[in-house]
């Protein structure tokens, strides 16, 4: 397994690597650590047709309960992961927004979801990417990162492009390719995006 773009934490505790988990703040939303009343906002997103580019819907408690738990232990394994975000004077998770580091990935992802249909089309998802980018490739201490996604994902490949991200040719055929962990043989071609740190 690939560990490179590890934070060095050492021997700290988790509570302790909690404390390294800033909250962000943009005009409308304060961007946070998961905390667990995020579950259910998630599995029911998970569960939804919206979720079809993210590999939903899945209705398995057991699945939806580790990819949350994925989510937030990245924050542990790495020094970084995802942030939620929820709408100033409105308690309750509207989405995740961060950089994205499986083991299995090729390299860190920035990576996005709106889980409330009612949240999409105002622009917080721009806005939460704005604030967290920066703050990620600090953090990560990375000059560029991907975007995958699905060709048929229009909405998600116009924000990539409205952040500034630009198709990579050669990350996308890798990613195409049968040995590649964004690879299914029944699902749509996917597109890569490379995201640079304006740094």
């Amino acid at each position: 397994m690939d560990m490179r773009g590890s934070a060095p934490f050492g021997d700290r505790t988790v509570r302790d690597l909690a404390d390294h988990i800033p909250t962000l703040e943009t005009r409308r939303l304060i961007l946070r650590a998961p905390r667990m009343t995020d579950m259910e906002p998630f599995a029911a997103f998970l569960g939804s047709e919206r979720a079809a580019f993210v590999g939903g819907p899945v209705t398995d408690n057991g699945t939806v309960i580790r990819a949350f738990g994925h989510i937030a232990g990245l924050w542990v394994l790495r020094g970084y992961s995802c942030f939620v975000a929820e709408k100033k004077g409105t308690p309750g998770g509207i989405g995740l927004f961060g950089l994205w580091y499986p083991v299995t990935w090729p390299e860190a992802e920035m990576s996005w979801s709106i889980w409330d249909a009612r949240a999409e089309g105002r622009g917080y998802a721009a806005e939460a990417m704005r604030a967290v980018m920066p703050w990620s490739f600090r953090r990560a201490g990375i000059a560029s990162a991907i975007s995958v996604i699905d060709a048929a994902n229009h909405a998600s490949r116009r924000l990539a492009e409205t952040l500034g991200a630009v198709i990579d040719a050669s990350a996308t055929l890798a990613a195409n390719s049968p040995d590649s962990p964004f690879f299914e043989a029944d699902e749509d071609h996917v597109v890569v995006y490379r995201h640079r740190s304006a740094a």
